[in-house]
């Protein structure tokens, strides 16, 4: 009686652990999908502020969330290189620009 009842606390952890993974991966995939800052981290502001399990599936879904975020932060920078192409949309001298 007493294993039944030590499998079936393991198994309970064990799905619970599962359950914080996938609800954390679904997070990281609608952080990789944002295209902008401010969408990544309301996407972030979902993330369990309570205890998560600390293992290495959490904790490899952490860093790949990370990497987007990073990325799109990086997407987003404005560069300081004066040879970069530009969009002539939004550059040039004023007075080039057209009514």
């Amino acid at each position: 009686m007493h294993r039944l009842y030590v499998i079936c606390v393991a198994l309970a952890l064990g799905a619970c652990g599962d359950l914080e993974a996938e609800r954390l991966a679904k997070i990281r995939d609608e952080v990789c999908a944002c295209k902008t800052a401010k969408c990544a981290e309301a996407a972030l502001g979902r993330v369990p502020k309570g205890n998560v399990e600390s293992n290495l599936r959490t904790q490899r879904i952490a860093r790949e969330m990370l990497a987007c975020l990073a990325e799109i932060y990086q997407a987003e920078e404005p560069t300081m290189d004066p040879d970069a192409p530009t969009d002539p949309e939004t550059s040039g001298p004023a007075s080039a620009r057209r009514p």
